[in-house]
């Protein structure tokens, strides 16, 4: 399980359920097959779509990656990564979780690399959302994913696309419940 936590805590946040595929020296890897739930909040709204859908008809596999001690979570879908900038993940509880600090690396499909949401990021940094330390190691770790992204390099190159071809040939079910944490 994934929990993308939005500030302030009661803002929002975003959970969807994973298998739990392998540990190795980037990080853990979690899969989320075509069809798996995804739920998000917003103050008392609850809206609920599939993972990797985004403005599709329906959602996409998508494989995850957390790495140790990182400022960041990525995230395959298909044609493109996309990198949250957050506070390093914590596993409590059996479910991954991850205080999202707005800036959002993007490798897109026509092989441009993309800082996004710096408006959102500068605004939770004047709000006090984003401490002046946590915003300093942000900025950080964006420069160096979008460097590793352009550079392509591990797990950025052909690891994390591996990953992802390697989850959905398992061909596991997606998962429709939240209250399951299946393992592979």
């Amino acid at each position: 399980m994934i929990r993308k936590i939005k500030r302030p805590q009661a803002l929002g946040f975003g959970r969807h359920p994973t298998y739990e595929l392998a540990t190795d020296r980037f990080g853990t890897w979690l899969f989320s097959p075509k069809g798996t739930i995804y739920r998000g909040q917003v103050g008392s709204e609850i809206t609920e779509c599939e993972v990797g859908q985004g403005t599709a008809e329906a959602g996409r596999p998508v494989i995850h990656l957390i790495p140790e001690g990182e400022w960041w979570v990525a995230h395959w879908c298909e044609l493109f990564i996309a990198v949250d900038v957050c506070v390093p993940s914590e596993l409590t509880d059996g479910e991954w979780r991850f205080t999202d600090l707005e800036l959002d690396v993007l490798a897109i499909p026509d092989g441009r690399v993309e800082v996004h949401d710096e408006d959102e990021f500068e605004g939770a940094c004047e709000a006090g959302l984003i401490t002046p330390e946590e915003a300093s190691s942000a900025r950080a770790a964006a420069v160096d994913v979008e460097a590793c992204l352009r550079n392509r390099n591990e797990p950025f190159g052909r690891v994390g696309w591996s990953r992802l071809e390697d989850a959905v040939n398992l061909g596991l079910p997606p998962i429709r419940e939240l209250t399951h944490i299946p393992t592979a």
